[in-house]
C-alpha cells in the first residue's frame, strides 16, 4: 500500500513539473525581478519535491556540505540561507519516508518537549510574525536531530563524514587566509553566495598591546563560530574516520581551532581531552602518546605570541571580554524582572542586529540566554537536555572505545566551557544546527555503547572502525 502511494505521488509530481515548465519559462521571459524570484522559488520547490521523494538522502548530504563549508551563504540572487531548504527538506523527508516504527531515544524526547515549551513561550510573549519566524527557523534547526536519526545508519554515517570533510576544507581555507591573505580578499571568491558584503576584518583581528594578530574565521567569518564548527567536526572525525585519514584530519582541525584564538573552543577541547585521560581506561602506551601529543601542541602554542597572549589574557583583570560578561551577569536579574516565567521574547532586536546586541551587552551564556528568551520553563528543559547529554557522555568516557570517549569528553567540555562563554548556539540558527548534529552523533555513540555492552568486543583503538559506521 505504501509503495503504491509513493508511486502515485511520484506520478503527480512528474505531471506537475511537466505542466509547470512552459508556464515557468514564459513568466521568466516576460516578467521583471519579482517574477524571476517567484520563478526561482517555484523551480526550487519542484526540484525539492523530486529529490525529497526519490532521493531524500541527497537533502541530508547537501545540508552537510552547506553547513560545513558555506554556513552563512545564501542562494545566488535570492536572499534565502543555503542551509534552510535542506534542513526543512530532511524534516519533510522524515515524515514522507516513514519506515518501520523507531523508538525515540530519551534525549530525543527531551528535545521534543524543549520545542513544545518554546512554542508556549512564543504564544505568551509573541508580538509579531518575527517572533513566530524565529521560532520556526530555530525549531527546524533543533528538530533536525529527530529527522536525521530516522535515516538508515549507513546514510547517517555518510552524512557525518561529508560534514567532517567539508569542515576540514573550510579549515584549510581559513589557514590559507591566515597564512597568505592579510587583507582577507580570498573570501570575495564566494561573493555570489553573499560573502564579502560586510567588513570581515573586524572578525579576524585582535589587538594585544601594539601587536595585531589575524584570527582564523574561514567561511564561518567569526572566529568563535569557526571554533564551534571545527570542534564539532573534530568530535565527529574521531568516531567516523579511521587510520591515517583520522589522524590527518584531526591534526588539521586541531591546528585550525588553535588559530581561531577562540578560548571557548580551545578550552572545551582541552577539558574533553583531560577528562578522557583521567577517566578512560586506555592502554598505557596510548595514554603516553596522548600526553606527549598534548605536550607538543601546548609547547608549539606557547611559542606562538598570538596564542600565548590570547590564552594568558583570559586570566588578566584587563580582559575586556571577561569584564563585559561580568557586567551582563550582574544586569541579568534586573532585565528578567517580571519576565521570569516566559522570557522577554524571540524576535527581539538584540537577536537580529549585532550593533544592538553589542550596545545592550546581554548575557553571553547559552542556558541563561535561553531563559532570557523563553523563560524559566524553557531554560529548565534545556538544562535537563544538557545534563542528560553529559550523563551519556560520561558513560562514553568510561566505555571501551577511545573514539567514543573523546567524543563524550568534547561534548562535556563544550557544555561547561563554550556554552557558558557565548550565546551563538541559542541565537544563530546555523550554529544551533551544528549543535544538533553533535546531539545526533551523541545519541549514535550512546546506542553504540549499549550494543557493545550487550555484545562485548575488544577495546576500540584508533586503527579500528566504529561499528556504527559500517
Amino acid at each position: 500500500m505504501r509503495r503504491a502511494m509513493r508511486s502515485h505521488s511520484e506520478l503527480l509530481t512528474g505531471i506537475a513539473i511537466v505542466v509547470a515548465c512552459p508556464i515557468v519559462a514564459a513568466l521568466a521571459i516576460t516578467g521583471g525581478t519579482p517574477v524571476v524570484l517567484a520563478v526561482g522559488a517555484l523551480a526550487a520547490v519542484a526540484i525539492g519535491m523530486y529529490v525529497g521523494i526519490r532521493h531524500p538522502q541527497w537533502l541530508a548530504w547537501g545540508l552537510a556540505v552547506v553547513l560545513a563549508f558555506l554556513p552563512f551563504g545564501y542562494f545566488p540572487g535570492i536572499h534565502v540561507p543555503l542551509y534552510l531548504p535542506f534542513a526543512a527538506g530532511i524534516l519533510l523527508a522524515a515524515v514522507v519516508h516513514r519506515g518501520e516504527p523507531t523508538a525515540f531515544h530519551p534525549l530525543e524526547k527531551v528535545l521534543i518537549v524543549f520545542v513544545l515549551v518554546s512554542g508556549l513561550s512564543v504564544i505568551a510573549t509573541g508580538r509579531s510574525l518575527i517572533d513566530v519566524a524565529e521560532l520556526v527557523k530555530w525549531s527546524i534547526a533543533t528538530l533536525a536531530v529527530v529527522a536525521l536519526l530516522r535515516f538508515p545508519p549507513a546514510d547517517l554515517a555518510k552524512f557525518g563524514r561529508i560534514y567532517v570533510y567539508f569542515v576540514t576544507l573550510n579549515a584549510v581555507f581559513g589557514i590559507a587566509v591566515v597564512a597568505a591573505d592579510p587583507n582577507h580578499r580570498f573570501i570575495k571568491l564566494f561573493s555570489p553566495f553573499g560573502y564579502g558584503a560586510v567588513d570581515t576584518g573586524r572578525f579576524v583581528y585582535t589587538e594585544e598591546g601594539a601587536q595585531r594578530f589575524m584570527r582564523l574565521g574561514g567561511l564561518w567569518v567569526d572566529p568563535n563560530m569557526a571554533g564551534i564548527g571545527m570542534m564539532i567536526g573534530l568530535a565527529l572525525a574521531v568516531v567516523l574516520l579511521i587510520g591515517s585519514q583520522r589522524i590527518v584530519i584531526a591534526t588539521i582541525l586541531s591546528v585550525a581551532i588553535v588559530l581561531t584564538l577562540s578560548r571557548a573552543a580551545i578550552f572545551s577541547v582541552l577539558v574533553g581531552v583531560f577528562l578522557v585521560l583521567l577517566f578512560h581506561s586506555m592502554r598505557a602506551r596510548n595514554r603516553g602518546i596522548a600526553i606527549g601529543a598534548i605536550g607538543l601542541v601546548a609547547t608549539a602554542a606557547m611559542l606562538t605570541p598570538a596564542v600565548r597572549a590570547r590564552v594568558f589574557s583570559s586570566f588578566g583583570a584587563d580582559d575586556a571580554g571577561s569584564s563585559a560578561r561580568g557586567d551582563a551577569l550582574r544586569a541579568f536579574p534586573g532585565q528578567m524582572s517580571g519576565h521570569w516565567l516566559f522570557g522577554l521574547g524571540w524576535g527581539r532586536p538584540e537577536f537580529k542586529d549585532g550593533g544592538t546586541a553589542f550596545t545592550l551587552n546581554f548575557v553571553a551564556n547559552v542556558p541563561l540566554i535561553t531563559i532570557y528568551r523563553g523563560g524559566l520553563i524553557v531554560g529548565a528543559v534545556f538544562i535537563a537536555l544538557l545534563a542528560l547529554g553529559c550523563i551519556m557522555s560520561g558513560r562514553a568516557i568510561r566505555s571501551d572505545s577511545t573514539a567514543n570517549a573523546l567524543f563524550g569528553g568534547i561534548f562535556i567540555g563544550m557544555c561547561f566551557v563554550a556554552l557558558q562563554l557565548d550565546h551563538m548556539v541559542a541565537t544563530i540558527q546555523q550554529v544551533t544546527l551544528m549543535f544538533s548534529i553533535l546531539l545526533v552523533f551523541l545519541i549514535v555513540v550512546d546506542q553504540d555503547r549499549q550494543r557493545s555492552r550487550h555484545a562485548p568486543q575488544s577495546p576500540t583503538d584508533f586503527a579500528k572502525e566504529p561499528s556504527y559506521s559500517q
